[in-house]
């Protein structure tokens, strides 16, 4: 009897297992028709992709278009291929990436309006490491207001005030040492050496000297790092820029030991307490906490990279074109000799600039503006979508990036009458909003903007005061090269006559 029953409870046993795996199965089932019904007719009414291809699988169009940013023209020619074919907003692929470019002034404007909250400041994954990790402009969201308001303190206009001096007293120095006497020069090296020490002297308190050499050899090789494939491998670009940025860096913890010595002892020099590097060491953020190491180096960094080569290509290609334009020349020097009758009348010191002069400059900065115009230092960054969105009639899912460009809009007729000349009283009036972004736009906006324009300005005062140049290849009229910013084939080499006339020497 007990036998029997043990097999018939056996029996019911092996019934209710079977039950329990039964209906398991039959709820997995119903859940994934459930699923797959709504995927069915969510795909059903779901927006179509933006038009364009991926290419290959990671690879996608990366090598086109790192060859396409190796020429000043490259970028926009290639973005124009893929406008005649897909129309203005196309996807492509980039180091694995999935990007919509967003190359029309609507686009441009999209991005930035809705940055913080549809989409977040991007950078991949190795430029990020080549930039900084920690660098105000690989930060998104609360985090970069914290940092850009931080910095910010060093480049608002407040600030220019109490920059204007050391930056006019730079220039000065710079023209007695490195352009008197001279016939012959490459604009673009005089004028790397010019921005960098103007910056290392604002971020380090550094002059000109050997350790200024140091930190600006690795300068070259380490930008041109996001400009080619991220193959960490001896003998490949991308691990030359890595290791220029491993020696920048060993010269700044060597600075900043130093620093931190004097700090300690209470010995640190009058004019070096105002420096960004005393101020980084010693002022806590916002929420009272002392910057780590690696957030000091990496914006010390971006700091002395934005001094060493954006302004410096701009104002390279800037006497470029003054030299092509003889009408340029004669009426940039009619605006500046203008400022220093006026001083003169005054009793002022010819030698020391305001901000007022500044603001005088309006026709010099509008032949920036159509260099600017012509050949930015940047072309566009990336952000990446934190939802799905619906835009132009076309999803973009979560997860891709977007990606701004200033080159669509810069050659547009539309927005820029006969684009490819050189026609700086274009300026004369504002241009319709988010077609001019040489500068970039919405939080990411550049931090140094007004720092940028006053020693530009002020360089270019001191230069049609004291010289006239001539293009030694006066017929050059491209190709323009891109090794990462825009420039000649010789560096813009120019002859050079001292005025007779000069006052400042």
């Amino acid at each position: 009897m007990a036998t029997s029953w043990n097999g018939l409870s056996s029996v019911f046993n092996l019934a209710e297992e079977n039950y329990v795996t039964l209906i398991t199965a039959l709820a997995f089932t119903v859940l994934w028709l459930l699923r797959s019904g709504l995927s069915y007719f969510r795909c059903r009414n779901r927006l179509p992709l933006p038009p364009g291809n991926f290419g290959f699988p990671f690879i996608g169009q990366t090598v086109e278009h790192l060859l396409a940013m190796r020429t000043a023209d490259g970028v926009r020619q290639w973005m124009q291929n893929q406008v005649e074919k897909h129309g203005p907003l196309f996807r492509y692929r980039f180091v694995g990436y999935p990007i919509v470019m967003m190359s029309q002034p609507e686009g441009n404007k999209f991005i930035f309006q809705n940055e913080g909250t549809s989409n977040h400041m991007f950078w991949p994954s190795h430029m990020s490491t080549l930039i900084g990790p920690q660098c105000v402009i690989t930060q998104g969201g609360e985090r970069h207001k914290l940092v850009r308001r931080h910095l910010n303190r060093f480049f608002d206009r407040n600030a220019m005030s109490r920059h204007i001096h050391g930056v006019n007293r730079n220039a000065i120095r710079h023209f007695t040492n490195h352009w008197q006497g001279k016939e012959q020069l490459v604009a673009l090296d005089m004028i790397n050496l010019y921005s960098f020490s103007i910056i290392c002297n604002l971020a380090l308190s550094l002059e000109e000297g050997p350790l200024m050499d140091k930190i600006m050899e690795q300068f070259h090789p380490w930008s041109q790092g996001g400009y080619c494939l991220p193959i960490n491998f001896p003998g490949f670009c991308y691990y030359k820029a890595l290791k220029a940025r491993g020696l920048i860096c060993n010269l700044l913890d060597g600075l900043m030991k130093q620093r931190r010595r004097q700090i300690a002892e209470d010995h640190v020099p009058e004019a070096l307490q105002k420096d960004i590097l005393n101020r980084l060491l010693t002022v806590p953020d916002e929420e009272g906490n002392f910057h780590q190491d690696s957030f000091i180096k990496d914006n010390l960094l971006f700091l002395l990279f934005s001094g060493y080569d954006t302004s410096s290509s701009t104002l390279a290609m800037t006497i470029f074109y003054i030299a092509k334009n003889p009408h340029v020349y004669k009426q940039i020097l009619q605006e500046h000799q203008l400022i220093v009758d006026g001083k003169r009348s005054n009793g002022e010191d010819e030698n020391v600039m305001t901000m007022e002069d500044i603001s005088a400059m309006k026709y010099t900065w509008g032949v920036i503006q159509e260099t600017l115009r012509l050949h930015p230092a940047v072309t566009g960054t990336y952000r990446k979508t934190v939802t799905d969105l619906e835009y132009e009639g076309y999803h973009i899912p979560k997860g891709w990036l977007l990606n701004w460009n200033n080159q669509h809009s810069h050659y547009n007729p539309k927005y820029f009458k006969d684009p490819l000349k050189f026609d700086p009283s274009r300026w004369e009036t504002r241009p319709p909003p988010f077609t001019y972004l040489p500068f970039g736009g919405g939080a990411h906006f550049c931090l140094g903007f007004e720092f940028s324009r006053m020693s530009m300005l002020i360089f270019i005062h001191h230069l049609v005061q004291n010289y006239s140049w001539s293009l030694v290849n006066s017929s050059y009229n491209g190709p323009f090269i891109r090794d990462p910013f825009p420039r000649t084939q010789d560096k813009v080499l120019i002859s050079v006559k001292q005025l007779i006339s000069s006052w400042m020497f």
